[in-house]
């Protein structure tokens, strides 16, 4: 879990709390209305950012997607951080309506129900979001997948769980392969009959980046949301810490994180699983093997995009922190930090460019190898 901490306390804070990073000394104004609340700046500048005395900081919170947004927007008046918030809002809304597969009237439930396999026409934002996804996962060895819906019905993730039979199995993990499938300009193509996208590697990353991308576009000046746990920084904000909790125990903090911009996404295991005849299984599949990835503790990942953060997160977590490390060192526009249950202790391993922004940690931190340097391309175009 990850959480955003203000630069005078230790403890995870509330929106509220948050106005402290974005305008330091800023007092709190009465609710605009019941999804907003205001702060007038104080006078001249106490961080990091060049600001106006009146800039205007705007907060709501919703659930969405099964889960909870939290937005802080500041903006130069009242007006523009009202119409921000609202445009972040909308992407967030439009997205849930492209890729939740809960939703039976999504864009993504319709080409899971389709009744043939051949190529079907869908909309940009869905080619982009689905050919993002599929770059990712052929870019991590299938360490990732968008395509494992059929092996999640197997499991029954998304019910009380279950084992699921060899043949069972075995017949999931043919309709999950992604080979074959790509997007052409706006037609997807299917590489397996039955093939089922499954959103939750990648949906929140791709409704985080519409939101940041549309609150700035709309007048933002600085964006904070806390999607579920993954957050997006973008605009021009101060740095502020991220807490990051004890793999086992979410209530407990054992590290700090500086945030500069981009997104920070972490996987583990503790939150979720279900227990068949005695034998505890996660939520994490390896889409490899068609199995429940083992439980050894949580990865937190860096990057610029969410979508990147996002489906990176579980990659690495499907890797492991050992074959995680070695593919990391061909990839230094990303960063992250393994956190490892050895015996009774926590085992911190975490990527050079982390240096001096990994503080308070409960255990010594271990830093991979500095990394030959590489363009950055955080985006799958």
């Amino acid at each position: 879990m990850l959480s955003v901490l203000s630069g005078l306390t230790r403890h995870p804070v509330t929106l509220h709390a948050v106005l402290a990073l974005l305008i330091p000394g800023s007092g709190l104004a009465d609710e605009a209305d019941d999804r907003f609340r205001i702060a007038d700046a104080s006078q001249g500048d106490r961080g990091s950012v060049e600001r106006s005395d009146t800039d205007h900081v705007l907060q709501r919170k919703q659930n969405v997607m099964g889960t909870t947004l939290e937005i802080t927007i500041r903006a130069q008046n009242r007006s523009s951080a009202l119409t921000a918030s609202e445009a972040a809002t909308r992407a967030v809304a439009e997205a849930e309506r492209r890729l939740s597969t809960w939703r039976e009237d999504s864009e993504l439930s319709a080409i899971n129900n389709r009744e043939s396999n051949r190529p079907v026409e869908i909309s940009d934002m869905l080619a982009r979001d689905l050919d993002n996804a599929l770059y990712w996962s052929r870019k991590t060895s299938g360490s990732f997948s968008p395509t494992i819906g059929s092996l999640v019905s197997a499991w029954d993730l998304r019910g009380r769980g279950r084992d699921p039979s060899d043949a069972e199995l075995r017949d999931a993990r043919t309709a999950s392969s992604i080979d074959g499938t790509i997007v052409v300009d706006r037609t997807l193509h299917f590489g397996q009959p039955g093939l089922r996208f499954e959103e939750g590697g990648f949906g929140k990353g791709a409704a985080l980046r519409d939101a940041v991308d549309s609150a700035l576009a709309s007048g933002a000046s600085c964006v904070v949301l806390d999607f579920g746990g993954q957050i997006a920084v973008g605009g021009d904000c101060r740095p502020m810490q991220i807490a990051i909790s004890d793999p086992d125990n979410r209530h407990r903090e054992i590290a700090e994180l500086r945030l500069f911009e981009g997104s920070v996404a972490t996987s583990g295991l503790s939150e979720r699983g279900f227990v068949v005849d005695g034998v505890r299984y996660g939520h994490i599949l390896d889409p490899r093997s068609g199995t429940p990835a083992p439980d050894w503790g949580t990865v937190t990942v860096v990057a610029a995009d969410p979508v990147v953060a996002d489906c990176l997160a579980t990659a690495l977590y499907v890797m492991g922190p050992t074959r995680g490390a070695e593919w990391l060192l061909g990839h230094t526009e990303i960063e992250a930090i393994f956190i490892q249950r050895i015996g009774p202790k926590t085992e911190f391993t975490a990527t050079p460019g982390l240096m001096g922004r990994l503080e308070n940690t409960k255990e010594k931190v271990t830093y991979l190898p500095l990394r030959h340097q590489r363009t950055k391309s955080n985006r799958a175009d």
